[in-house]
């Protein structure tokens, strides 16, 4: 399936792609349109996260764009679910201090959509962010979880202790279109 957003792709339109790729459509073909612009039409694919627009798939009622897709698609991973706190956070300003990671998060992105060459390259590089992210939000719930029986081990324990209860995110590859 087509997907479509804006260029210059930042939080949410990271985030958001990594969530189709790995939990909605592992076929996904993203199309990216210059912005200000034209809205996309229906046959260039899925619109999501356009400012100002009455697309289904973004910024309404205080959630963004990934929490959209979570509700809409009825994703119930709990990992996704812990990450869509922090792409909120970092997504809109105004909530910026409800996570804890979400200024880092804002930060990375901020730089990352300066230093690639296009916003393939962003997402290929910006899924790795969120599978470390995948990995994050549920090393923290291991670590209150077994925090006496962790405080006991030594590091390289604890590391494998940890590694053999994390779920991986499934896999996904980020799709150029064909010239």
């Amino acid at each position: 399936m087509k997907w479509v957003t804006r260029n210059h792709v930042h939080i949410d339109r990271v985030a958001s792609p990594w969530l189709i790729s790995k939990f909605l459509d592992k076929n996904a073909e993203f199309i990216f349109v210059p912005w200000p612009g034209p809205l996309p039409t229906s046959d260039m694919g899925i619109p999501f996260d356009f400012p100002r627009a009455n697309y289904e798939l973004g910024h309404h009622e205080g959630k963004c764009t990934f929490e959209a897709i979570i509700a809409k698609y009825k994703i119930e991973d709990p990992w996704v679910i812990e990450i869509a706190k922090i792409v909120h956070a970092a997504d809109v300003a105004s909530d910026i201090d409800l996570a804890f990671e979400a200024r880092g998060v804002e930060a990375i992105a901020a730089g990352a959509m300066y230093i690639v060459e296009d916003d393939y390259e962003a997402l290929e590089k910006g899924f790795f962010i969120y599978d470390a992210l995948y990995a994050y939000v549920q090393i923290k719930k291991l670590r209150e979880e077994y925090k006496d029986k962790l405080a006991k081990m030594e590091y390289g324990k604890r590391f494998d202790f940890l590694k053999a209860r994390m779920k991986k995110p499934p896999e996904a590859k980020v799709k150029r279109p064909s010239k």
